[in-house]
């Protein structure tokens, strides 16, 4: 039987090229400062929203509402809070490694667009800025994150400069 195991020089070469041509690529397609910033604060949004989510459902925020925070509306929010996290994860991912951005930022969109329609139907007898500040500048910030996502999506540069 022939010895099939790699030795440390392939697996230097191979280790190479693929570090290689991520570098060259990434270097020469350069987003524009529209894209940076609007991945920042579509970044920074999905953050404050996790952050104050885990800040009600662990009572280190007071609810001023004490009825709005239910177990149902918890469990709602626990499962878009985890569908916002992985999408936003995968969205970094894909626009970090050039790859299925624009894909991810589409599925992304059609989550927004369905969970933006069923805040503003579920939640729309419950806007008040004095009652409810938190629920409140959630769902009133939330079309304007899907503007934000659009033009995002819109301003990625996927190819070579040269092309």
């Amino acid at each position: 039987m022939a010895d099939k195991k790699i030795n440390t020089t392939e697996i230097n070469a191979i280790l190479e090229a693929f570090a290689e041509s991520r570098e060259v690529k990434a270097n020469i397609i350069k987003q524009s400062k529209t894209f940076k910033t609007l991945l920042l604060l579509c970044n920074a949004y999905v953050v404050v929203f996790l952050v104050i989510y885990y800040f009600l459902n662990s009572n280190l925020l007071n609810a001023i509402d004490a009825d709005l925070i239910s177990e149902d509306f918890l469990t709602v929010f626990n499962g878009r809070a985890n569908v916002m996290f992985w999408l936003f994860l995968g969205i970094n991912m894909a626009a970090y490694f050039n790859l299925g951005f624009k894909v991810m930022c589409l599925i992304a969109l059609v989550f927004l667009l369905n969970t933006t329609v069923d805040n503003f139907i579920i939640f729309s007898g419950l806007i008040s800025l004095n009652d409810r500040p938190y629920l409140t500048t959630f769902v009133v910030s939330r079309p304007l994150f899907v503007v934000g996502l659009t033009w995002l999506a819109l301003s990625f540069k996927d190819t070579l400069d040269g092309n």
